[in-house]
């Protein structure tokens, strides 16, 4: 019997940290496909709610405005209420403004709910790193992340290749709009159960916020030398009054607020910046720049599209690989080396696509990877939201004024050679700070 029960504990603890991660894969998944399948609807949706292209795009950016905004300071919540709460709060906002999207009869009510969906991918998107540092060791916190990691660029793809045949299949954009979000009902409903049974197991914040106790009460006790050495009149004042726990000697650079925007997040976040400015100009301009250059819009799609293919491999591969070798730095450093190399040859002679585009989406994806990984290595586990937070924060600012920026010099100039110009420049810049980022950091508690 005593063997059994220990036996049936250890199956559980190794068993529970893959559950999760399946779980954060799901979640990830349904998440872009909310984000993503409204761009396919948006011809449907300028002429049903008589919108113009401009007020049409504020639709597609207002998720990724809402991720840049509130990711730090959801970050700073989910550690005081943990992982568990804070990813499923965010989901089921995420659901019910994916829901209410479904019925909205004019355009505030679609921006109000696509506005919700953008919060409650804020409050999951931090939590996702918190989940592999809580759950997995710190050397295979790059592989682990990359596996949750994949869900996104097959979520992207999914979001967009089948929403026109759903369209065409019911003929009405908010039944598809409603298909999607009928889908997603049984990940939270998994979400919730699994993360009920994470908490009992781990004793981690996440418990107090379902007993209705703060994290930080938590983290307070008593210290244990204390013990012997009060005297008797002291005794009841003590036990009144219970003593604040010292956090444990770390070296991150990141441990409180002011410090946090001077040390190895605020680089992850400008690299991320970067990285999506470059990203989300190449994704949104690249079919137009070709078609300008003589190519067929069916090639130009499609070579665009191979980006996101070849981010599914890279996102698993590349963390893996700075697993074995341990040289994360390097590995961020040579793609954005190779990122610039690529885009100057995109601004000369872009009939090379076919062979530089999977070699955007390698780097793309495995460096994305990589920085989602960061936080896990440089803050202790209380930490981890709000760093990630920040990098997420700082990161998607990149995503939203890359495509009008490449817009802007395109029309100033009349060449989209000239944005690909911009982007070796800043992939040259981002290798650069690269090398403030730390090798290997604080280790596992």
């Amino acid at each position: 019997m005593y063997l059994s029960y220990h036996a049936k504990k250890i199956e559980d603890r190794h068993r529970i940290p893959w559950v999760l991660l399946g779980c954060a894969w799901l979640i990830a998944l349904f998440l872009y496909i909310l984000m993503q399948c409204i761009s396919p609807l948006l011809p449907v949706l300028m002429i049903d709610l008589r919108l113009s292209h401009s007020v049409a795009g504020v639709l597609y950016t207002l998720p990724i405005l809402m991720i840049a905004l509130f990711s730090y300071p959801f970050g700073i919540i989910s550690d005081r209420v943990g992982m568990e709460a804070a990813i499923g709060c965010g989901i089921t906002i995420a659901l019910l403004s994916s829901l209410s999207r479904s019925l909205s009869a004019n355009f505030t009510l679609l921006a109000f709910s696509t506005t919700g969906l953008g919060l409650g991918f804020a409050m999951c998107f931090p939590n996702l790193p918190k989940m592999v540092k809580e759950n997995f060791p710190q050397q295979f916190s790059g592989t682990a992340t990359g596996l949750y990691t994949t869900a996104i660029p097959v979520g992207s793809g999914l979001g967009i290749a089948l929403t026109k045949p759903l369209l065409a299949a019911t003929g009405d954009w908010r039944q598809v709009l409603m298909i999607w979000s009928l889908m997603v009902i049984p990940v939270v409903v998994l979400w919730w159960i699994v993360a009920r049974i994470s908490t009992k197991r781990k004793g981690r914040p996440g418990e107090d916020f379902w007993h209705g106790t703060s994290a930080k009460k938590q983290r307070t006790t008593r210290p244990p030398n204390q013990i012997h050495s009060e005297s008797p009149s002291s005794s009841n004042i003590a036990s009144k009054t219970k003593l604040r726990e010292p956090r444990p000697a770390t070296r991150c650079l990141i441990s409180h607020f002011p410090v946090q925007f001077f040390g190895p997040v605020l680089i992850g976040g400008l690299l991320l910046s970067l990285l999506n400015l470059i990203f989300y100009s190449t994704i949104g301009w690249l079919p137009t720049y070709l078609s300008e250059q003589g190519w067929n819009p069916t090639s130009a799609a499609t070579v665009t599209s191979v980006i996101s293919f070849s981010e599914i491999p890279a996102v698993v591969l590349m963390p893996m690989l700075s697993d074995q070798m341990g040289k994360r730095r390097m590995i961020i450093i040579l793609s954005f080396l190779l990122i610039a190399v690529c885009s100057a040859i995109v601004s000369l002679w872009p009939s090379l696509c076919w062979f530089l585009s999977p070699v955007f989406g390698l780097t793309f994806g495995g460096v994305f990877a990589l920085l989602l990984a960061l936080p896990v290595e440089i803050v202790e586990v209380h930490d981890v939201g709000r760093a990630a937070g920040a990098i997420l924060s700082i990161g998607y600012i990149g995503a939203l004024l890359g495509p009008p920026l490449t817009g802007f010099l395109r029309d100033m100039t009349g060449l989209f050679g000239v944005g690909f110009m911009v982007f070796m420049i800043s992939s040259i810049v981002a290798a650069g700070l690269s090398y403030g980022l730390p090798e290997r950091t604080c280790s596992r508690p």
